[in-house]
């Protein structure tokens, strides 16, 4: 059950009404009832894995506690020099330190086993042979890949490491972590949301506030408009001409590729869109995942933009840690003096960059296809960082003015290319396909193509080309009016005369029944982020 089904519609209005009606001092509990019903409908099979999950890191981080508030009752009890007092610190980290291996070897040995296993089939069935079973016995198919597994254990090992690091308290009740993990409107796609943000806000009182809901369903609505009425239409275009690479024109390819730009773009923050829509109807606020990222003027700020709760994560968790780990620090040492500053300033940038990047790409799927979608990001970051001054002290020679608004329009596009090339290593399902794309866009240039290409063989006709047109048009004047000094559409909206305000509103839902891809006649498609 996903948010575009018609029963997550049906299952939403019965929560809510359920909610509702139960006391406001029991409202978390309702939520955590709602949010279980919710996960066991995708599949009963899956509650295990989250259990295990939730139930090993709340004891873990429990002991944590415990151990660092003895060390302080201690302390607190004695009167100790300093140095005893880093001494009994320091020997409490160490032992609080035990519980964050378990953990984290725990859990990301069930992540790595139900997403990476699949590659495995053949060299198991090998295995299986070698030792005298069934040859064939084992298939992908048998593997049980739990809905959301990549954004929960991601929030649990930022809570874990967060009582390590001593950023948070630890949560004593159990029932509570878990309905910070399970919370059923950001399990599917995100945002990977921190215990001391989120699980904050779940004890909160949840009151009924008409305003809060209204902005809810706005925002759902709009995010549907997004996903069914944007991205599912466009995807038709984008995978028919992939799939017939060999027979598009360079003008169909061309248009493929900047359109899966707004595919991914529309979809994703579609899918977040619903998701805090649903979670404001509630009364909990969801951390925004997109910043207008199209409008960043280089890579670097772009990935601070896009799925933000997933690079902040990153950033936090692995970035920092390696960039302060005595790794870095002995090759900082070992060159300060003896070469440039300049080569030592990549020498310590390029392994935490490194790292951060392939990690951040197998998250995102398995394969070559996407540890080489690490390894571009991972280069076009460490040139951005690495020679940002040489770019500017280049401009500067070349007397280019770079705070016109065409320069900066320049460097939109440049980073939206950038986007779109690291789309092209992955989209089209392997390296191979994706270098022929590429190669047959420069090498089949035709200046006729615009006319000769039969974009209408490609699964979308004249209408759907006006509808996707006059939508995408509409998507980009909301994105400009929010980006113009942070203006909220949706308040100006509210500011309107009632006849006008609920004429937006229907034309928004007309629009998403009248031209949105549903029923009888369509694969039902996911969102696209589900898959990771």
């Amino acid at each position: 059950m996903t948010f575009i089904d018609l029963s997550f519609i049906l299952f939403l209005i019965g929560a809510i009404i359920f909610f509702y009606i139960v006391p406001v001092k029991y409202r978390w509990v309702a939520l955590l009832v709602i949010s279980i019903a919710f996960y066991a409908i995708a599949g009963l099979k899956y509650l295990p894995f989250i259990f295990v999950t939730s139930l090993s890191v709340f004891l873990c981080a429990r002991q944590m506690g415990k151990v660092y508030a003895a060390s302080d009752a201690d302390i607190e009890a004695h009167d100790y020099a300093r140095k005893e007092k880093k001494e009994l610190k320091d020997k409490a980290k160490k032992k609080a330190k035990k519980y964050v291996v378990i953990a984290l070897l725990l859990n990301l040995a069930i992540l790595c086993v139900v997403k990476y296993t699949k590659f495995f089939v053949n060299p198991i069935n090998d295995l299986i042979g070698f030792m005298g079973g069934k040859e064939g016995s084992f298939s992908a198919a048998m593997i049980i890949v739990p809905l959301g597994i990549s954004y929960y254990t991601f929030s649990s090992l930022s809570y874990l490491l967060d009582v390590y690091w001593r950023r948070v308290g630890y949560e004593t009740n159990y029932l509570r972590f878990l309905l910070y993990l399970i919370y059923f409107p950001h399990i599917l796609q995100g945002p990977i949301e921190r215990y001391g943000r989120l699980g904050v806000r779940l004890k909160q009182e949840l009151r009924f506030d008409w305003d809060r809901i209204l902005g809810g369903v706005q925002l759902m609505l709009w995010g549907y408009f997004k996903k069914l009425v944007i991205a599912d239409r466009i995807d038709v275009f984008i995978t028919n001409a992939y799939a017939d690479y060999k027979t598009a024109g360079s003008f169909a390819l061309v248009l493929a590729i900047l359109l899966d730009v707004v595919y991914i773009y529309s979809d994703f923050s579609g899918c977040m869109d619903i998701a805090r829509g649903v979670s404001a109807i509630f009364g909990v606020e969801l951390d925004l995942n997109f910043n207008h990222p199209f409008s960043s003027l280089n890579i670097v700020e772009f990935w601070r933009r896009w799925h933000m709760s997933l690079g902040s994560w990153f950033k936090d968790y692995v970035y920092y840690p390696i960039s302060i780990s005595s790794l870095v620090k002995n090759i900082s040492k070992k060159t300060r003096g003896k070469t440039s500053p300049r080569i030592s300033k990549m020498l310590i940038t390029i392994l935490p960059v490194f790292c951060t990047w392939v990690l951040t790409g197998v998250w995102h799927g398995t394969g070559i296809t996407y540890v080489s979608w690490g390894l571009y990001y991972s280069f076009m970051i460490f040139m951005s960082v690495t020679f940002e001054e040489d770019f500017k002290n280049l401009n500067q020679k070349l007397h280019i003015n770079t705070e016109t608004t065409g320069f900066r329009y320049f460097r939109m596009a440049r980073t939206t290319l950038i986007f779109a090339g690291g789309r092209l290593l992955t989209r089209p399902g392997s390296l191979m396909d994706s270098a022929r794309i590429f190669k047959r866009v420069f090498t089949d240039i035709d200046p006729w193509s615009i006319f000769n290409d039969h974009i209408l063989d490609f699964g979308m006709d004249a209408k759907d080309i006006t509808v996707a047109a006059i939508a995408i048009a509409v998507f980009g004047l909301v994105a400009h009016l929010q980006k113009q000094g942070e203006v909220s559409v949706r308040g100006l909206i509210n500011k309107q005369n009632l006849p006008i305000r609920w004429a937006l509103y229907m034309a928004l839902v007309f629009a998403i029944l009248i031209f949105g891809i549903y029923g009888m006649g369509y694969e039902a498609s996911s969102f696209v982020y589900m898959a990771y």
